[in-house]
């Protein structure tokens, strides 16, 4: 028979398992995301494949699609500034300036996402426009401003 007694040790026993394996879930993710360049790697790809999504979306006339490519592009830059927070530039062409001055690499990020968001908004009001070099320009000179300053050289 199921005492009451028995359920109590029963729901004890499966809260400390749980509370176990939310502890090292967040110790292993904060390990990973420390020090995780392929993660900024793969979201920097992630950016260059939907900036060419979204001109082709604006060639093609497709303003949903465009709307729903910069809400990603969106996405990915706000999360650019915790790709770097580890203060290390690996094996990536990531320069130390971005973490001497964290706060202006941050801001251009921040116009990245301002950026996605205008043209998002610009397509879901219809204001698109049909010229994928000027639509996709309006983030991509965001891009041109941050790997200006903060991205080297590619290494050989």
């Amino acid at each position: 028979m199921f005492t009451v007694r028995k359920f109590s040790k029963v729901g004890l026993f499966a809260a400390a398992a749980l509370a176990i394996a939310v502890a090292f879930t967040a110790v292993g993710s904060t390990d990973v995301s420390a020090d995780n360049h392929a993660d900024r790697n793969a979201a920097m790809k992630s950016l260059g494949g939907a900036m060419k999504a979204l001109g082709a979306a604006v060639g093609a006339g497709d303003a949903a699609e465009a709307q729903k490519v910069a809400a990603k592009i969106s996405a990915t830059a706000a999360e650019i500034p915790a790709l770097f927070k580890d203060g290390k530039p690996g094996d990536s062409r990531a320069k130390a300036e971005i973490w001497t001055n964290f706060a202006d690499f941050t801001a251009k990020a921040n116009a990245m996402k301002a950026a996605a968001d205008g043209v998002a908004a610009d397509a879901a009001a219809g204001n698109m426009g049909s010229d994928p070099k000027a639509v996709v320009g309006k983030i991509g000179a965001t891009c041109g401003a941050c790997h200006k300053e903060y991205r080297g050289p590619e290494k050989s």
